[in-house]
């Protein structure tokens, strides 16, 4: 894994994750965020949507996975795979569609070893539960994931890949100590005062941010902060920096997009925020 500080650079990066026209969940998040860090993005959709399914009408279809191999087997053969930084993957439907991106993760990994591998591990939430199949979400947790240097799950993902609790800092640390990846930045994880914290956790050290526990949350702020720390991390900040600056993107996000269902990605486009401050959890 290749995460290192440094001067800013451009890093290209492979995201495989669902497309929607409208809204901003998934790639429609992820790549504005990515490339307003500067990076290079090859995206590759999963599915295509008209919209996120909180949307009373939905229509759209899975991405043939055999034709997202083809896809990955031309970018190969055109050389765009051999100079990647990091791959990020995001909304996987079905266990082919994880198998695509196992399978993608090793070819990649392959041509460039030092390539960082981040898995958003998209399996659920409060008070849903599991939006995934069950084959899925083990195929997902016994095979994607153990190929992770960073994995960024939410606080229902990390209790149910971990079958620990995670409604706390504490418990939240403990449960994700023992995932496989290295650093994982668990959200929405309950904190004091009617707060969330957003904690980065380490083999030794743990760093969180704090923010107010909103009555409606947009949807797609896990892909977004996902992408907001890819893209630090892979301009060469720290992994603490990059929590910290991430953070107050996403907060910034947030505040534009208060009563919405979907994010408002303007404060992108506007200078960067001050990072937030770092707490030692």
């Amino acid at each position: 894994m290749r995460i290192v500080g440094g001067t800013k650079r451009v890093a290209r990066i492979v995201a495989l994750s669902s497309m929607v026209a409208y809204g901003h969940v998934g790639l429609r998040a992820m790549v504005p965020a990515l490339e307003r860090l500067g990076h290079d993005v090859v995206a590759l959709p999963t599915v295509v949507l008209s919209s996120h399914a909180a949307y009373p009408h939905v229509a759209g279809t899975h991405v043939d996975p055999a034709t997202l191999d083809e896809m990955a087997t031309a970018l190969d053969a055109n050389g765009w795979l051999s100079s990647v930084d990091m791959v990020i993957t995001g909304y996987l439907p079905t266990e082919a569609h994880v198998a695509v991106a196992t399978g993608l993760v090793q070819r990649v990994r392959k041509l460039s070893p030092a390539m960082t591998y981040i898995c958003d591990p998209v399996l659920g939430d409060d008070p849903k539960g599991l939006y995934l199949p069950l084959e899925t979400a083990n195929a997902l947790r016994d095979e994607l994931l153990p190929l992770a240097d960073i994995a960024t799950p939410n606080a229902f993902e990390l209790a149910w890949l971990t079958t620990q609790p995670a409604s706390s800092i504490e418990t939240a640390i403990s449960a994700a100590r023992t995932l496989r990846p290295s650093l994982i930045l668990a959200t929405s994880i309950p904190a004091a005062d009617h707060h969330l914290a957003t904690l980065l956790v380490g083999p030794t050290s743990a760093h969180a941010t704090s923010s107010p526990q909103r009555a409606k949350a947009p949807s797609g702020t896990g892909d977004l902060l996902t992408a907001l720390l890819a893209g630090h991390l892979a301009s060469r900040k720290t992994p603490p920096e990059a929590l910290a600056h991430a953070s107050a993107w996403l907060e910034q996000c947030f505040d534009a997009s208060t009563d919405s269902s979907d994010l408002n990605l303007a404060p992108l486009y506007a200078s960067p925020p001050s990072p937030l401050a770092l707490l030692t959890a």
